[in-house]
């Protein structure tokens, strides 16, 4: 009788911590796409800032170039936040790319 009851519990157990885990999953999920739009959001307003500013006239300017530069800070600060993931085999290449650059110089 013992046996049976035992494993009645483990079993009710087992079933409360799946729900819990594929419950706290699905919300795990659903942060990361949000921390994926705003990313791609900052990259995009990165490429925009930079299209405008091309040619370095909105920086030169004192009263624009002040929100301007406050504006490049706020992207540079928000970027730093996420982590760019990098394959190992792509960075050891450019890593020898690098080498191999000062080295030929």
């Amino acid at each position: 009788m013992l046996y049976i009851i035992t494993t009645i519990l483990f079993v009710i157990l087992a079933i409360f911590f799946a729900i819990i885990s594929f419950y706290a999953l699905r919300r795990i999920n659903d942060y990361e796409n949000i921390i994926l739009n705003i990313n791609n959001t900052i990259e995009s307003i990165n490429r925009q800032l930079k299209l405008i500013d091309d040619k370095g006239h909105f920086e030169a300017d004192d009263e624009v170039g002040f929100f301007f530069d406050e504006i490049k800070q706020l992207g540079l600060e928000l970027e730093q936040l996420f982590e760019i993931e990098v394959d190992d085999d792509k960075e050891e290449k450019k890593e020898e790319q690098d080498i191999f650059r000062h080295t030929s110089s």
